[in-house]
């Protein structure tokens, strides 16, 4: 890495803490609201963040292939990490509403001991973290690289 590239966490900072304050409020919607949760979350607000990034011009210098690996790093972050906490604390407080329901939410593996219940949380939380990345790449895609690609053909053909 040269001095004048940022670090991959410098760039990627603003979007994990959005997510991460979106996932709380998420949570927090789950216990006061549940059934008004499902109208708030990452995979609704993400692309709005993403947005503002294609709009600001942050990663116009980075090529497809770096926005697609740090779009990767912000799902694990975003939604692997926070749903690993949301499925676990909704397994071991018995909650079945909302996201968390049965008919929602299988149970992979028999819950029928602690070790089962958060292997099963993290199960879910891996299917979701490939989801988010998927949703993600698309997004960061349409609304960061493309514009920024635009942007340098443009500025190399004037």
């Amino acid at each position: 890495m040269t001095s004048d590239q940022q670090s991959l966490w410098s760039r990627i900072q603003g979007l994990v803490i959005f997510g991460w304050i979106v996932a709380l409020i998420r949570l927090l919607l789950e216990v006061v609201a549940p059934e008004q949760s499902m109208y708030f979350g990452v995979y609704w607000m993400m692309p709005l963040a993403y947005l503002y990034y294609g709009m600001t011009r942050k990663w116009d210098d980075l090529p497809w292939s770096r926005v697609a690996l740090s779009i990767v790093a912000v799902a694990f972050l975003v939604w692997f990490l926070p749903n690993a906490v949301s499925y676990n604390i909704a397994a071991f407080s018995g909650w079945e509403h909302g996201r968390f329901s049965p008919d929602t939410y299988p149970a992979f593996i028999a819950r029928d001991s602690g070790i089962t219940t958060i292997l099963n949380g993290l199960m879910v939380s891996v299917v979701t973290g490939v989801g988010g990345s998927a949703w993600s790449i698309v997004w960061s895609t349409l609304l960061i690289w493309l514009p920024g690609h635009f942007r340098r053909r443009k500025l190399q053909t004037a």
